[in-house]
């Protein structure tokens, strides 16, 4: 048996952005910030990790997604490739059919954030 799940929470890294297909519909992607466990009290790590969507539905709740709201999201690991001329590239992402946030990051006010 063969299974492909991703279960993430982490804090949105930018905006979630659109763009329009080729072939008709769109796609949302954006990126969390995932903290990886402290190993013996050493320095805080994390991976960065693409996530998209081609649901309508769920990209359009991503508007109201801002950096550094903390993101629970369950998709599959994908792996997509593309050509840049004659290179052949690829790159993996999470392929998400569930999202919603977890917390809302603090506003920040236009003064800038409180020391």
């Amino acid at each position: 048996m063969h299974v492909n799940t991703v279960i993430l929470v982490g804090r949105l890294a930018e905006y979630p952005s659109r763009r329009s297909l080729p072939a008709g519909g769109g796609v949302v992607s954006w990126r969390l910030i995932v903290d990886r466990p402290r190993e013996g009290g050493g320095r805080r790590t994390v991976d960065t990790i693409r996530c998209a969507t081609f649901d309508p539905h769920l990209g359009d709740r991503t508007a109201t997604w801002r950096p550094g709201d903390l993101i629970g999201v369950q998709g599959s690991l994908r792996r997509r490739f593309w050509r840049n001329d004659a290179t052949r590239l690829g790159r993996y992402e999470v392929e998400v059919h569930e999202a919603e946030p977890v917390e809302y990051a603090a506003p920040v006010s236009p003064a800038g954030p409180s020391p």
